[in-house]
């Protein structure tokens, strides 16, 4: 096992969110778009799991871009693999509106499953 780091799920991040597009780690995330480095953040929690999985994930909104995404953590020291982008929302309220509880649901035993069920839905409307 690698030093500072979490071993490998046993459930697939692609099995429990629909994402828009996925990358392999947060510095090739950040490199497709100059925007992302400037951009404010909204931190959305770092404590999302998968009912069955030992691994974290980080929830954030970019404001610059709309952007919605997770990554899962990989270390003690910061720094996210396996980045999943979500959706796109243009304000902050329709953020809101979208995750409206997300304080309760990122400590669930499957926040991931209500975070997908609540993207699901918006992407359908």
């Amino acid at each position: 096992m690698l030093r500072g780091r979490r071993p490998p799920s046993a459930v697939p991040l692609e099995v429990i969110v629909h994402a828009l597009q996925t990358w392999t780690d947060e510095p090739g995330f950040l490199a497709d778009d100059p925007r992302r480095r400037r951009s404010d953040e909204v931190d959305l929690g770092a404590t999302w799991r998968a009912a069955g999985s030992n691994d974290t994930w980080h929830l954030a909104w970019l404001r610059d871009t709309g952007e919605l995404y997770v990554c899962r953590n990989d270390s003690l020291v910061g720094g996210c693999s396996s980045v999943h982008l979500l959706a796109v929302l243009p304000r902050e309220v329709d953020l809101d509106t979208l995750l409206a509880g997300w304080q309760t649901a990122r400590d669930a035993e499957d926040g991931l499953g209500w975070l997908d069920g609540r993207v699901t839905q918006q992407a359908a409307a």
